[in-house]
């Protein structure tokens, strides 16, 4: 690594990868902790998709990797070959939709970002608080990609997790193994070749599936880039190249130089900070969630007819009223404020075993309609605000607005009290107490200890 100075008219992924590369490059505290919080809230997610039904899926997958397979996976036996670890770890990182998310990228980073880095310093070295540091790395790429590029990418139906969190993996990875400038201008351009993910697969398996794959692919961009392998330094810019075919637009219109302003300087994970959900579903459904539960708990029987009014950007991939399966349920908000009504919250229970197919549950899908809410669309911010009113049968009207959920707005990220309970929530049912508290304590303080540790603690008793 080295530092240098990098012309402004520099290609993009050549103005980056300086930065990535440079000794120069200096993460504050204040970034490393919240990076730790972000990183102990994916590791949570992760051990607790073995509730899910669909976590087995990749078993075969695994059964079936490269015979010289030698990274373990988080919260499950066996292990798999470096790329494969990355994808079959980012798949149960994003299965129960509950990890983290940003508002820049428009998606959820860690899932991607964080199990890439471990794969890689889990088979060529690394200490905890070197992947820590290039998660971050990671993260600030990927967001500063999604202020390039959102909301046209994420309206176009590019799902940003996945088709910007790859870049966000092949920066971190990069930046972990010391790749030089040159090398790592490489690795940027391969991830642009390699990014892939559309939002009709909410709902759906291959949801965490492409999340996985860009997890993959960001490790095999920089492996692919230090062995020698190129990819275009204008791959970016290019007639032909990443703007114009995922963006539809001149690359001149794309703005490069505001969105890295402050590279360095000014970090994503503290403004607009990491997005840590606190109910297992989409991140679209949340306002809507707060407002029925506000007005909630009530019985089914209380309950006439129920309107949300959801942002028309948000209603398109959430306006579920007969979800099919509990991944499709994560993305109904018909079914997700019935729940809230009637309990006052959403969790994970909600999502497992058929739930979402009882007869109470049925009952309030059919009760509910959706509609677009009168609100503007200057900024991704300005898509959070929903509002739920309740027609009770005994004749009362029952209203809430909830402009942002709590935890989502710009700037004020949930208490860390609240991510640690979060965390044990998720894992209490697979560690017994002693190795879910060392778990946390190595993700939240060590720095020289290396990551087999760590994974090793996850692993089923």
């Amino acid at each position: 690594m080295h530092a240098a100075a990098t012309p402004t008219d520099a290609p993009l992924f050549t103005r980056l990868a300086r930065w990535i590369a440079s000794d120069d490059l200096v993460i504050p505290d204040s970034v490393r902790t919240v990076a730790r919080l972000a990183i102990l809230d994916t590791v949570g997610t992760t051990i607790g998709a073995r509730m899910s039904p669909d976590f087995d899926q990749v078993a075969p997958f695994i059964d079936e990797a490269e015979s010289d397979a030698r990274s373990p996976l988080i919260g499950r036996r066996g292990s798999a070959s470096v790329s494969d670890a990355a994808f079959v770890n980012s798949f149960s990182a994003h299965l129960l939709d509950f990890d983290d998310s940003q508002g820049d990228m428009a998606g959820h980073p860690t899932a991607v970002i964080f199990p890439a880095v471990l794969a890689v310093a889990e088979r060529f070295g690394g200490p905890i608080g070197d992947v820590v540091d290039a998660y971050a790395v990671g993260v600030e790429v990927a967001a500063r990609l999604g202020r390039m590029l959102n909301p046209d990418h994420y309206d176009l139906g590019w799902h940003p997790s996945a088709t910007i969190g790859v870049f966000g993996a092949a920066a971190a990875t990069a930046r972990l193994l010391g790749l030089d400038a040159e090398r790592t201008q490489a690795s940027l351009s391969l991830a642009a070749a390699f990014s892939s993910g559309i939002k009709a697969s909410f709902g759906t398996s291959a949801k965490p599936l492409q999340v996985g794959r860009a997890a993959a692919s960001g490790v095999q961009a920089t492996l692919l880039a230090r062995a020698g392998a190129s990819g275009r330094e204008n791959a970016f810019e290019h007639a032909q190249g990443y703007a114009r075919v995922f963006e539809r637009k001149d690359p001149q219109a794309v703005p490069i130089a505001a969105a890295l302003e402050g590279l360095g300087t000014e970090w994503a994970l503290v403004h607009p900070g990491i997005i840590i959900k606190q109910y297992p579903c989409c991140g679209s459904t949340h306002s809507a969630i707060e407002s029925a539960a506000a007005l909630g708990p009530l019985a089914s029987d209380e309950i006439e007819d129920v309107l949300v009014h959801l942002h028309p950007k948000r209603r398109g991939h959430v306006d579920r009223p007969d979800p099919g399966s509990e991944l499709d349920a994560k993305f109904s908000v018909q079914y997700t404020v019935g729940r809230a009504l009637l309990s006052g919250t959403v969790t994970l229970t909600d999502f497992v075993d058929g739930a979402h197919r009882t007869e109470e549950a049925v009952a309030m899908l059919a009760k509910t309609t959706v509609a677009d809410i009168d609100a503007p669309d200057t900024s991704v911010a300005d898509r959070y605000v929903a509002s739920v009113t309740v027609r009770t049968t005994d004749g009362r009207t029952l209203h809430r607005t909830t402009p942002v959920a709590s935890g989502r707005e710009p700037g004020h990220m949930l208490p860390a009290a609240k991510i640690i309970a979060k965390y044990d929530n998720c894992v209490r049912p697979y560690l017994d107490p002693t190795r879910a508290a060392a778990l946390r304590d190595m993700i939240l303080g060590e720095e020289s200890a290396l990551v087999q540790g760590l994974v090793r603690l996850t692993l089923p008793e």
